[in-house]
């Protein structure tokens, strides 16, 4: 019979995420060598390596590990419904989340779906808004979660990564650009730039063109994600942007294509956050679970430029 831990499986799943040993026990506030015995114990439970490690450069996932961490994910959000149904408690009452206005629509009907058909006495009660806004609303107490790109473990908050996402550009369907596989930045040098003006986004832009000695002016900056589409879909400019939506059409129907950039960004996290040192509610808890299995797929309807769509 197989011996392992869930404690093992959420610190061999944090090194997977983290893609260090040493990254995941600081997450994980447990020792270097703690969370690397535990890693271990789990390989010689199973049989397999799930990590290849390498000096300077982390551990990375071998096939068997990545087929664990596929499988542990389902494993650790039913962990959770058991501890949710043997409390003898059923979840009710509301739950605060806040979202990133641009990942609500991808994100948040999914996690109500599922919690109409798991958890239906919880009433959710999502705002959305840019990274600042959602700390404050952390730290009022308003919201339990919130769900962005690239928020970081702040003094008063603590974070999990739950994907990735890569920065590319959208185009209009007659734009030159359109017919290039990938798009260099020098290649955007001169075209107007309409920048989506909510965090992460103005900083990814500025430190990516900076790596390449290009200093962007943006010509119009808006906050709303979808203005910004239907613009490019106009053909009034390009912009650089992380979402990638199903649809190929802006809102009034006009196409926008989605091409990678080259070289490519660094990824950006998309993450759950929530108060340190507060208790997460069970009902918090199970959205959180929830979350780890429903974001990734939500947010990878295909690469850049598998066909015209996304932005």
């Amino acid at each position: 019979m197989l011996n392992f831990t869930l404690r093992q499986i959420e610190y061999f799943r944090a090194a997977a995420e983290h893609g260090s040993i040493s990254a995941a026990a600081e997450k994980e506030r447990v020792s270097r060598s703690a969370l690397a015995a535990a890693v271990s114990d789990l390989e010689t439970a199973l049989g397999y390596r799930l990590f290849t490690r390498q000096k300077a450069k982390g551990v990375a996932l071998t096939p068997y590990g990545t087929q664990l961490f596929e499988l542990s994910t389902e494993m650790m959000e039913s962990a959770g419904r058991i501890a949710t149904s043997l409390s003898g408690t059923q979840l009710t009452g509301r739950l605060g989340i806040g979202c990133f206005t641009s990942l609500g629509p991808t994100i948040m009907p999914t996690l109500f779906d599922a919690f109409r058909s798991r958890f239906p006495g919880v009433r959710l009660d999502v705002r959305t808004g840019r990274a600042e806004e959602l700390g404050g609303l952390l730290r009022a107490g308003e919201i339990e979660l919130a769900v962005g790109y690239g928020i970081q473990p702040d003094g008063d908050i603590d974070t999990e990564e739950l994907s990735q996402d890569t920065m590319h550009v959208i185009l209009a369907a007659d734009s030159p650009l359109a017919t290039e596989e990938r798009v260099r930045p020098e290649q955007l040098r001169a075209e107007p730039l309409i920048l989506l003006d909510a965090s992460p986004g103005p900083e990814n832009v500025r430190v990516y063109f900076a790596a390449h000695g290009i200093a962007p002016r943006p010509a119009f900056r808006f906050q709303d994600f979808e203005v910004v589409r239907s613009l490019v879909a106009r053909g009034i400019g390009y912009s650089l942007v992380i979402q990638r939506p199903v649809s190929d059409l802006s809102y009034e129907g006009l196409p926008v294509v989605a091409r990678p950039l080259d070289p490519a960004p660094y990824p950006t996290p998309v993450s759950c956050a929530w108060l340190r040192g507060r208790a997460l509610t069970p009902s918090a808890r199970a959205a959180r679970a929830a979350l780890r299995s429903l974001v990734r797929p939500a947010l990878t309807p295909g690469p850049p430029g598998a066909r015209a769509a996304g932005a």
